[in-house]
């Protein structure tokens, strides 16, 4: 069975969506870990964990309304990725990108690692309308990964 991520920021709008889907998972005693520690620490500590199997909750901004299901893929260097999250302080970012990044250089990415997104509507405050249907929809493809 698959373990379960979350990276996300609280009373941010849609980028607390995984974190309260975390919270509610773990009401049904499901184990999610919370790598919402900054690129560099999280990514440190998911090497500690020697996972082969990931679902990580994550929300974006990137244009359009929709939960995104996909496997990463990377065009730059290893080396590449560092330079850019460590010359760009993105190393202390919850940002998905940069967890992903970071955790490719330091070698801690799992062999099989699925990211179950939600797009960002609201950045600030509670979330949007969208975020709350959203919600619902990650965590319902969650449960049905993990069911299999």
């Amino acid at each position: 069975m698959p373990k379960i991520g979350s990276i996300g920021y609280w009373y941010k709008g849609d980028y607390q969506i995984p974190l309260l889907v975390m919270e509610e998972l773990r009401k049904e005693n499901i184990d999610v870990i919370d790598f919402s520690l900054g690129a560099i620490k999280a990514s440190t500590f998911l090497s500690e964990l020697d996972i082969d199997n990931l679902i990580l909750l994550a929300s974006e901004k990137r244009g359009k309304q929709e939960l995104r299901i996909y496997k990463p893929e990377f065009e730059d260097s290893v080396f590449s990725d560092f330079l850019d999250v460590y010359s760009n302080l993105k190393a202390y970012y919850m940002d998905v990108d940069s967890f992903l990044r970071m955790a490719r250089v330091l070698g801690a990415l799992p062999s099989n690692l699925t990211v179950i997104e939600c797009e960002v509507i609201n950045e600030e405050g509670e979330i949007s309308e969208w975020g709350k249907i959203c919600k619902e929809m990650m965590k319902k493809e969650v449960l049905k990964r993990i069911r299999k």
